[in-house]
């Protein structure tokens, strides 16, 4: 179901619905930022806010400045010839523009390496009304930091860039190393704990709010985390090694301090190495740590097969057709986990949310980087497998908004539609609590009071992801930096 277009009025010679964003100045709040004074007033539809689990009549939402002025009846001196006013199907619903709090901007599109492509799968999230990421690790950090830029000062468009900077610790050099204790030319094993607390400073001073630990000692753990913790950075922690052991034990990093804890509770699958799961879950809820499952990345093949209806669109026709050609002869990958191991983070995840820790689920895509699957549309397959696993559709739709909000320290101006906060909103067809799937049924997506029609959007994207050809292979190649001249 569309909205209604002829209702649509657009009032005093302005564009349709809304301006271009202005400028700011780039210093630690650069992925903030702000819009001209234009009004635009919503109304007809339904609203969830987050701060709910019910949908409701709109009220009418307000939007100036780029900022959700008011939320409810609209005043008695309102005038409508000032405004654009854009009136609803009566069956939609306006969601909080969501957050992915486990992006991935990287691709391994030449098997050298995963580098970042920001651009074009910048818009694809946004068309699927994922107005903010966080990039959870960057392989080349600048591009992401330049494309923040651009989107900032209105020369592209994309969601919130939240850069996280270089992984924190040895996966620097990407699958190079398997444990913490491999070295790792980025990030070597005899890094002191000043040069680690330079290296927060650093890319605190460039707009990073929240780094990723990964392959990193105890020793590192603990001296990320207390710098971050100095710099008002968040941290998130993939504690594993591809050894099928922890680098750092989740207890350990939660008493240190750890945000967010990634993929799972343990390493277990159902047997002895799953018996601390009651334990950690209590200290995640104890300590107010968020947890990132990632239930559509690891179920990955398997689950899709289980559920039908997670790819409901050709994903690879936003490659290049070079990369469309390279990618069909890879073939598919193996499966991420086994259907065990799958299962247990299933049933990991059903005694966090049945302990109480509704509050603490977040929303990550983690999509694997050599397929022709976007992070994008993969965002909608997490929020149908996190359905599937039992978990209800309002939590769903918290753990995608003000959740994330929290998580990352931003919900004073996101995750939510309350009076204040940015206009980051999302107009679907439907009744997500309903059926989740309606989430992907997008209307329109408006980012900062900005609109855009998520058509639009993929038709710039379209056919533009990944190498053209050999002449540019050499940009998809991973050369790690050495962390020291």
């Amino acid at each position: 179901m569309k909205y209604k277009q002829q209702t649509i009025r657009i009032r005093a010679n302005l564009a349709w619905l809304f301006l271009l964003l202005c400028a700011l100045s780039h210093d630690i709040s650069a992925q903030w930022s702000g819009t001209t004074d234009d009004e635009t007033v919503i109304i007809g539809g339904w609203l969830f806010t987050a701060t709910t689990d019910e949908r409701i009549p709109n009220p009418g939402i307000v939007i100036r400045d780029g900022k959700i002025d008011r939320v409810g009846p609209l005043p008695a001196d309102f005038d409508s010839d000032l405004a654009t006013v854009l009136e609803l199907d009566p069956d939609a619903t306006i969601l909080p523009g969501m957050i992915d709090l486990h992006a991935h901007y990287n691709y391994d599109l030449v098997d050298q390496g995963r580098v970042e492509e920001v651009r074009y799968t910048g818009l694809v999230f946004l068309a699927n009304g994922v107005t903010s990421t966080w990039s959870a690790g960057e392989f080349v950090p600048q591009r992401v930091l330049e494309q923040r830029r651009l989107i900032d000062t209105g020369e592209e468009t994309g969601p919130r860039l939240f850069a996280s900077g270089p992984y924190m610790g040895g996966f620097r050099c990407e699958y190079q190393v398997k444990t913490a204790e491999d070295d790792c030319i980025g990030w070597p094993n005899d890094i002191s704990e000043a040069e680690i607390r330079a290296e927060i400073d650093y890319w605190a001073d460039r707009g990073v709010v929240s780094i990723k630990i990964k392959q990193a000692t105890p020793e590192e753990t603990r001296v990320l985390i207390e710098q971050a913790q100095l710099r008002g950075m968040t941290t998130t922690g993939h504690l594993s090694n591809y050894h099928g052991e922890y680098d750092v034990d989740p207890r350990e990093a939660i008493a240190m301090g750890l945000d967010r804890l990634e993929h799972n509770i343990t390493l277990g699958n159902g047997g002895p190495r799953s018996s601390e799961m009651d334990e950690v879950i209590g200290l995640l809820i104890e300590n107010e740590v968020y947890f990132d499952a990632n239930l559509q990345m690891y179920g990955g093949i398997n689950l899709r097969k289980e559920l039908p209806g997670l790819v409901w669109t050709n994903e690879s026709q936003y490659f290049t057709p070079y990369t469309q050609h390279l990618l069909e002869i890879r073939g598919a990958p193996s499966p991420e986990s086994s259907p065990e191991e799958f299962g247990q983070r299933v049933v990991e995840l059903q005694k966090l949310y049945g302990a109480g820790g509704a509050h603490l689920l977040i929303i990550g895509t983690d999509e694997p980087v050599y397929t022709s699957l976007l992070a994008g549309f993969a965002y909608h397959r997490e929020l149908m497998a996190m359905v599937y696993a039992g978990i209800s559709p309002s939590d769903v739709l918290k753990a995608a908004t003000i959740n994330g909000a929290r998580a990352l320290g931003v919900d004073d101006r996101l995750g939510s539609v309350e009076t204040g906060k940015l206009a980051d909103l999302v107009v679907v067809n439907g009744n997500p609590l309903e059926d989740i799937r309606t989430s992907r049924d997008i209307e329109l997506v408006i980012k900062n009071g900005k609109a855009y029609r998520p058509g639009k959007l993929l038709d710039q994207a379209r056919g533009k992801i990944g190498p053209s050809g050999p002449d540019d292979r050499a940009d998809w190649v991973l050369r790690v930096p050495a962390f020291r001249d």
